[in-house]
């Protein structure tokens, strides 16, 4: 008899907890089953309303509370592009501070000029490390990377030089190699055309040590 009481008393503490879990479990559910990149906050709150949660955007605007039947609140944002509608908060996010700066300051540098090189016997060497062109013409992304790692791989400072693209061309982009005993002088090589002398390729709007820079320089368009 003991025993029976003792497992009914356990079934009551359980039984709400158990019953919470069930509408979150149903909340995550509805929230994986849409997906909405442009979703508001004052949309998602509809949305869930009109599938039976009690839902309200913040009053600041942070987020959408969802008041679940045991009196429990739970906090959504919407994620873009995400996979789901929204991520899922146990306590409010925290509030955004600001943009968060990703990429340093000095990492791409804008209208800089260089100093070219007049060490002849760097400008030889640089010429013999590979046979031009590096790539067919008007590939000079895919050059412009090989003559870097070829660079780099005899020990060379590498940076890339690069002329944006318009909306109807892809720009242009090209290396220059840093001369060791002349610290402050480099020598543009082009990927197509190899030792660059002509003053227009010792500047360029933008110039980085890391290719990976360029997908923050080139716009990613999308059509409607």
């Amino acid at each position: 008899m003991r025993g029976n009481v003792l497992l009914v008393l356990m079934l009551l503490i359980l039984f709400p907890s158990a019953c919470q879990a069930s509408e979150e479990n149903d909340l995550w559910l509805l929230l994986s089953s849409y997906e909405d990149i442009g979703i508001t906050m004052k949309d998602l709150a509809f949305f869930l309303a009109t599938h039976g949660f009690d839902a309200q955007p913040a009053p600041d605007q942070s987020n959408v509370i969802v008041k679940l039947k045991v009196g429990k609140e739970v906090y959504l944002t919407p994620n873009g592009a995400s996979p789901r509608l929204a991520d899922l908060w146990m306590t409010p996010p925290t509030a955004k501070t600001g943009p968060v700066q990703v990429i340093s300051s000095d990492a791409i540098r804008i209208n800089d000029t260089y100093n070219m090189t007049d060490n002849a016997e760097f400008i030889k060497k640089i010429s013999r490390y590979t046979m031009f062109p590096v790539t067919p013409l008007g590939m000079c992304y895919d050059g412009s990377q090989k003559l870097d790692s070829t660079y780099r791989d005899f020990g060379y400072k590498v940076i890339f030089l690069y002329n944006p693209s318009e909306f109807d061309s892809q720009g242009h982009i090209w290396v220059a190699v840093q001369d060791k005993d002349h610290p402050n002088t480099w020598l543009a090589v082009d990927s197509y055309y190899g030792v660059m002398k002509e003053p227009e390729y010792y500047s360029a709007p933008y110039s980085f040590d890391e290719f990976q820079y360029l997908d923050a320089i080139n716009p990613q368009w999308r059509l409607a």
